[in-house]
């Protein structure tokens, strides 16, 4: 048995997974590393570790970077604060603007000047720049220079001049971190990228000795070292090993379409499988447009810690605030608010009589104290974000949702997925083994995984038949296989789709273009913009968990077990299992899997 630890870090559990081994402690928001630490002293013997960190994550979301210098091409300081021409608020008369990441004070222009082909208009001129950045006071500084993804000369001179001047200065240079066209969110990338760095590299470094791998945004894993110079690349490390996970889990079972659920404490995430996950390099978290490679996840801020409240209009809202793991849901022992989590105890689908996650007792009648009756109200409430966000990844893409199975986890992702599946008209849901520590299980079949991109901007005709001279100096030739795309649009459009990048690769984008806009014209030039290189070395085979069966049952309209049931049971039920626990409700019936996943259909 594989002693190989997968280790997840949520809002109010983290979750462990070794060998037949699954398990949850308390998270501890004030310093995350303290529970990693906790859980793996609780497994006698392993080897290696990958951790999905929400480090990055919950220090963007919360303003938490650190402060940055902004050192770019003279004249275009304000870069960040300008933007793009896009508004979020189409209709506000009053539109707000996103903070813009770093102060004018902080922004600091140097005399050069690169044209669009790599070509030198202006030669590099440091001038003063180093005496201003040790003035300044900034915890790191992020390089973005025009055009330095044609010819990145004169942002390693700055850089080498910085770390002469000022070792140990974390430094964050934009054709490392976003080799690729579209200053502003090159630049965006960029200063996040260094805003993480003084945040991340601490927390790296606690955990370094435990022969760590951290799952990255794109679901592959990567070394501490990668980690601690690109943390922007983990800002979705969480939700990825979930829908790995389910990813693998829908291709075992031959299901074609599916959507990936996973609500745990603090948040639900939601990602369309077909055939595997899917990946963007454009995404937008906290209002900030960033390009990395990121699996494809929409995430709301609904989960079993939302807090319910009602809002000055009298309407009845839940989350996004959530109770995380201090003080918890009221049925926790020490919250006094009311919460997704607590709904479900007054509604009964959790009982006093099974401990949750990490042996802590369920407070039924301070549940009832926090709810009182709007205990199905709440869970409507929350069951209607979730909607939306399921729908955001099926209807908005022309995706019908009612061929797609609902692959439900995390620790309320069960609890759920039935009433969403009849909302939505899906097909049904399949429950994994362990669906609370689901994303953890997923981290350990992870595969390790190197992305590489260049902007080329060139007719796409122009590129048959020559795509390994165009590939030959792009990556390190390091991976076990390698997957080559291309990003590519009609000429004079913004935006692109990817496709393989090989001699079909025309028909192949007409098609795609055709399925996401309904039409196509065989007869434009096509361009092609950006090529991606994908190296990847498999992950470990890792079995799945085995579930642990028990065919007691309690008397009563809500009949409960330990875990999953041999031999299928109609609803209304409600089972529970050591990390999760998932309701079967009337006109649904439950059947165990040879590899422990319940699937759940509609009663013929």
């Amino acid at each position: 048995m594989s002693r190989l630890v997968g280790v997840d870090t949520g809002g109010t559990f983290t979750d462990f997974v070794v060998g037949d081994r699954a398990f949850k402690v308390r998270s501890t928001p004030d310093d995350p590393a303290r529970a990693v630490l906790d859980g793996l002293g609780r497994i006698d013997d392993h080897d290696s570790v990958v951790h999905g960190t929400t480090v990055g994550t919950n220090a963007l979301l919360t303003g938490a970077l650190a402060r940055v210098g902004f050192v770019t091409t003279a004249g275009v300081e304000d870069l960040l604060e300008i933007g793009r021409q896009d508004r979020r608020e189409l209709y506000a008369l009053a539109p707000s603007r996103h903070d813009p990441m770093v102060g004018r004070a902080d922004r600091i222009g140097v005399s050069e000047r690169m044209r669009a082909d790599g070509s030198v208009e202006q030669p590099l001129a440091m001038g003063d720049l180093v005496e201003r950045v040790r003035a300044s006071g900034v915890a790191a500084v992020a390089i973005c220079l025009l055009h330095a993804y044609r010819n990145p000369a004169h942002e390693r001179a700055l850089a080498a001049a910085l770390t002469r001047a000022l070792p140990g200065l974390p430094l964050s240079v934009s054709h490392r971190v976003c080799n690729e066209f579209r200053e502003f969110e090159r630049a965006a990338t960029t200063v996040v990228n260094a805003g993480l760095l003084p945040v991340v590299a601490p927390y790296v470094s606690r955990l370094r000795h435990l022969d760590l791998h951290i799952l990255q945004s794109n679901g592959g894993t990567a070394t501490c070292d990668e980690v601690a110079e690109f943390p922007v690349r983990t800002v979705l490390s969480g939700p990825a090993g979930g829908v790995v996970a389910a990813a693998a889990l829908a291709r075992r079972h031959g299901i074609e379409q599916s959507v990936s659920f996973d609500m745990g404490g603090t948040s639900t995430d939601v990602s369309l499988l077909r055939g595997g996950a899917a990946r963007t390099s454009e995404f937008v978290i906290g209002g900030l447009p960033l390009r990395v490679p990121v699996l494809d996840v929409h995430t709301v801020g609904a989960g079993g810690g939302s807090v319910a409240f009602v809002d000055a209009l009298g309407v009845l809202r839940v989350g996004p605030r959530s109770a995380g793991a201090h003080p918890g849901p009221a049925c926790y022992g020490i919250g006094t608010e009311p919460t997704v989590t607590d709904a479900h105890a007054v509604l009964g689908h959790l009982s006093a009589d099974h401990a949750l996650a990490d042996s802590l007792a369920l407070d039924v009648a301070r549940a009832h104290a926090a709810v009182g009756d709007r205990a199905r109200d709440i869970v409507r409430v929350a069951d209607a974000a979730m909607e939306r966000a399921i729908r955001n990844v099926t209807v908005r893409r022309g995706v019908d949702p009612r061929p797609c199975v609902l692959v439900a986890f995390g620790g309320a992702g069960a609890l759920h997925a039935c009433g969403l599946a009849d909302l939505l008209g899906m097909r049904g849901v399949l429950v994994p083994s362990h669906p609370g520590t689901f994303s953890a299980h997923g981290m350990r079949t992870a595969d390790r995984r190197r992305d590489f991109v260049r902007t080329l901007l060139c007719d796409a005709s122009s590129c048959m038949g020559r795509w390994d001279a165009l590939f030959a100096d792009l990556g390190e030739g390091l991976g076990a296989r390698v997957e080559r795309t291309a990003d590519v649009r009609y000429r004079g459009q913004s935006h692109e789709l990817s496709v393989a990048a090989d001699d079909r690769l025309l028909e192949r984008f007409h098609a795609a273009h055709e399925a996401a806009f309904g039409y196509r014209d065989d007869t434009r030039v096509v361009e092609l913009v950006n090529l991606r290189l994908a190296e990847i070395d498999p992950g470990p085979p890792v079995p799945p968990l085995a579930p642990r069966v028990s065919k007691t049952w309690a008397q009563g309209p809500i009949r409960m077990a330990r875990a999953a049931v041999e031999g299928g049971v109609a609803g209304p039920v409600v089972l529970h299992e050591d990390t999760a626990t998932t309701v079967v409700p009337a006109g649904w019936q439950a059947t165990v899997c040879e590899d422990g996943a319940l699937a759940l259909e509609r009663t013929p």
